[in-house]
């Protein structure tokens, strides 16, 4: 499964270790997911990582993702996000590399949807779809489930 991430999904992961976003990042060390990126793309991380983030212990720990991240060239150019245009280097490398979704919580990219077959989630409809659950009971179940019985 092929992955692009916003790079906002960095910085919410860094608000909390034990979230959503945070696990999403951790699938680039099983293998079981491939994350791409344009070199456009690596560099914003870097940029918003070097400029956002104080620790050196955090700093390594999105450095180890970014590492383990593929970087591509992007060669589609699309326009399609109306309100920031910005985001198109987002599809840009998802439509190069074949990718299946864009995980964002940008309001401009998720309300797409939908790009010519990549599916733009934000990431707790992604992680729910990857655990199979797409409602999130499971993980309501998991975090939840005993304080209610």
């Amino acid at each position: 499964m092929k992955i692009i991430v916003d790079t906002n999904l960095l910085i919410n992961a860094l608000n909390d270790k034990n979230s959503i976003a945070w696990q999403i990042l951790e699938l680039a060390t099983t293998g079981d997911v491939e994350f791409f990126a344009s070199p456009k793309i690596i560099n914003e991380y870097r940029l918003v990582i070097d400029r956002e983030v104080a620790s050196e212990k955090d700093k390594e720990e999105l450095n180890n993702f970014i590492s383990a991240v593929h970087v591509a060239p992007a060669t589609h150019h699309v326009r399609a996000v109306k309100f920031d245009p910005e985001d198109d280097k987002f599809l840009d490398i998802a439509l190069s590399v074949g990718a299946e979704y864009i995980i964002s919580s940008d309001a401009h990219l998720v309300e797409m949807e939908e790009y010519e077959g990549v599916k733009i989630l934000k990431p707790d409809e992604f992680w729910y779809m990857w655990q199979g659950n797409e409602d999130g009971d499971a993980e309501w179940n998991r975090l939840f489930g005993g304080l209610f019985k």
